[in-house]
C-alpha cells in the first residue's frame, strides 16, 4: 500500500471512523472551553467585551491545531516503534473497550454540563499544571493549548478500526521509518475532518450559545449512546439497539407467522466440517447472517479484498477471535459450537455486525 493510498484512506473512511469517538472528545473539550470563555465574557465590563471577543476568535484555531499536532506526533512515534518492535505495542480488546466506555462517559458528563444539571460537571476541564501556566502567561491560551494537546497525545489509546489496520501495516513493514511514515500519512489524511469539526464547534458555540448548548448536549448524548452500544455489541450483550430493533422487526414480519427461516446458502458441508467464508467489505460483512449446526466443527474464513475500514478489525468474542485482517488477505479459524443460540460477530467498535445462528 503506497502512502498516497494511505492518505486517501485517512481522508475518507479513516477520518469518519476515528471522528466517531475522538471527534466527540475533541468537540467536548473545545465546547467546554468556549462555554467557559463566553461565560467569563458576560462578567466583564461592556468596554472589554469587544477585546474579549477578538481574543476568543484568535483562540479558535489553537485547540484544534494543538490536538492535530500532538496527534500527529504521537502516532508518528507509535508507527516508528511498531515498525521497530512489532505488535507488542498494540492494545488488547479489553483495554480498547474500557477506553471507549470512558470516552462515552466523558461525553455524557459534558452534555450534563451544557444542560447545567449540576455544578459538579463544570469541573470537567483539563487544568494545565502550574509550570505550564507560568510558561504560557495568558490563562486562556494555556487552557486552549494544554487540554487538546493532551487529548491528541492520548488518542493512540482510542484507536478506531481503520487506525488498527494502519498499525498492522506499520508492524508488517518491519521498518521503523516506514512505520512512522504510514501512521503520519494516515493522520494527515484525517486532519481535514477533525479541523472542520473543531472549528465548527468553536464557531457554533460562540454564535448560538444558548441554542448550541442544548443541541450539543443532544449530539453528545447520542454519540455516547452510540459508543456504549458499540461496546455492548462487541461483547455480544443481549441488550443492544440492533437486537431490540431486530426483535421488533421479527414480531411484525411474515417469518413469525409462517415459521419459515431464511435459506442458508453460505455454509457448505465438506466431510465433518461446516465451511463458511465471510467477505470483509468497506461497509461490513457478507453474509451478515448464517446458520450452522451444533457440535459440528466450523471452518470460518475471513477474506478481505481491497478494504481499509473498521470492518478489518474483526471480533467474535464467543469463540475467542479478535484479529485485524490485512487488505487482500485471508485468515481461517476452526471451532466447534457447543450451544444453540445466536452469536454476534462485529468490528472492534461495534459499527459493523453479523450473526451466526447455531441450531
Amino acid at each position: 500500500m503506497n502512502l498516497w493510498a494511505i492518505f486517501l484512506t485517512g481522508l475518507t473512511t479513516g477520518g469518519v471512523s476515528c471522528a466517531a469517538v475522538q471527534g466527540g472528545l475533541l468537540a467536548s473539550i473545545i465546547a467546554n472551553q468556549k462555554k467557559q470563555e463566553l461565560d467569563q465574557k458576560k462578567l466583564t465590563k461592556n468596554d472589554k467585551k469587544i477585546d474579549s471577543l477578538r481574543q476568543i476568535d484568535q483562540l479558535d484555531w489553537l485547540p484544534v491545531g494543538m490536538f492535530l499536532g500532538a496527534k500527529l506526533v504521537s502516532h508518528t512515534l507509535l508507527g516508528f516503534f511498531l515498525g521497530l518492535l512489532g505488535s507488542a505495542l498494540t492494545l488488547n480488546l479489553t483495554t480498547q473497550l474500557t477506553l471507549q466506555v470512558f470516552t462515552a462517559l466523558f461525553m455524557l458528563a459534558t452534555a450534563m454540563n451544557f444542560l447545567d444539571v449540576h455544578p459538579f460537571f463544570r469541573r470537567l476541564a483539563f487544568t494545565p499544571p502550574a509550570f505550564f501556566r507560568k510558561l504560557i502567561k495568558n490563562q486562556s491560551k494555556s487552557q486552549a493549548l494544554f487540554a487538546p494537546a493532551l487529548l491528541g497525545l492520548l488518542s493512540i489509546f482510542i484507536p478506531c478500526g481503520v487506525t488498527q489496520s494502519m498499525e498492522v501495516l506499520a508492524v508488517s513493514s518491519g521498518n521503523p521509518i516506514q512505520g512512522a511514515l504510514i501512521m503520519a500519512t494516515f493522520v494527515l489524511g484525517t486532519t481535514p475532518i477533525f479541523a472542520a469539526l473543531g472549528i465548527a464547534t468553536a464557531k457554533l458555540t460562540e454564535a448560538w450559545q444558548v441554542t448550541f448548548n442544548k443541541t450539543a448536549a443532544a449530539l453528545l448524548i447520542a454519540l455516547a449512546i452510540y459508543s456504549i452500544n458499540g461496546v455492548l455489541v462487541v461483547l455480544d450483550s443481549p441488550i443492544t439497539i440492533g437486537k431490540i430493533t431486530d426483535k421488533v422487526s421479527w414480531f411484525f414480519s411474515d417469518e413469525r407467522f409462517s415459521g419459515k427461516t431464511r435459506e442458508n446458502q453460505a455454509v457448505k458441508q465438506v466431510g465433518n466440517l461446516q465451511k463458511v467464508t465471510i467477505d470483509i467489505r468497506n461497509n461490513g460483512y457478507y453474509p451478515q447472517r448464517f446458520t450452522v449446526k451444533k457440535d459440528i466443527p466450523v471452518e470460518l474464513t475471513l477474506a478481505s479484498g481491497k478494504v481499509y475500514s473498521c470492518a478489518q478489525a474483526f471480533v467474535f468474542p464467543e469463540f475467542d477471535i479478535s484479529t485485524v485482517v490485512k487488505a487482500n488477505s485471508s485468515q481461517t479459524y476452526t471451532f466447534t459450537p457447543k450451544e444453540k443460540g445466536t452469536f454476534t460477530f462485529t468490528c472492534s467498535m461495534g459499527m459493523y455486525t453479523g450473526v451466526m445462528e447455531v441450531i
